[in-house]
């Protein structure tokens, strides 16, 4: 648990809701990479804080340590869209970015107009096409939730090479 006088914090990760400022966020992401946590996990619930821009908050305002999303959902983003952002955290905290992704809940889902049918296989899909386009690939996908010709993520600045963003 030491190395060299200095306490490191192994498996050990920050989680933020929406009961606080995002500057202040900040400044608790700032604390846990200086204490070693590994990582930050800012939770998207409700319709309360959007989970993206925190996210890039405390991207801009560390080095090292991991930023998650906690969990965003399936549903309201497209494919595209999707991907995209990840490429664009990615571009902005290289190898540090976590999508924290999962089927949403009712009656919120249901009260917006999504009918969550068969949540599984929509994550599948979603899993499946989203590490395609992080991979750099030309996707073609026809399934039961996505419908996608020839798209691919399109980097005109910066890194066109496959991204490593786990994908939990």
């Amino acid at each position: 648990m030491t190395t060299d006088s200095a306490t490191t914090y192994r498996r050990v990760a920050l989680y933020l809701q929406d009961k606080h400022p995002i500057r202040e966020g900040m400044a608790y992401v700032q604390y846990a990479e200086e204490k070693g946590f590994e990582a930050v996990w800012q939770a998207e619930s409700r319709l309360v804080r959007d989970a993206i821009v925190p996210m890039a908050a405390f991207a801009a305002v560390t080095k090292r340590i991991k930023i998650g999303s906690g969990v965003i959902n399936n549903w309201t983003r497209n494919i595209g869209l999707l991907a995209a952002t990840y490429l664009t955290l990615d571009d902005l905290a290289p190898d540090r970015i976590l999508c924290g992704i999962g089927a949403w809940w009712d009656p919120l889902a249901k009260n917006v107009g999504i009918d969550r049918r068969k949540p599984l296989t929509a994550m599948r899909e979603t899993v499946e096409v989203m590490r395609r386009l992080l991979n750099m690939e030309n996707v073609t996908y026809h399934g039961e939730f996505h419908q996608v010709t020839g798209i691919e993520l399109d980097v005109v600045h910066g890194r066109r090479e496959p991204r490593h963003v786990p994908i939990m």
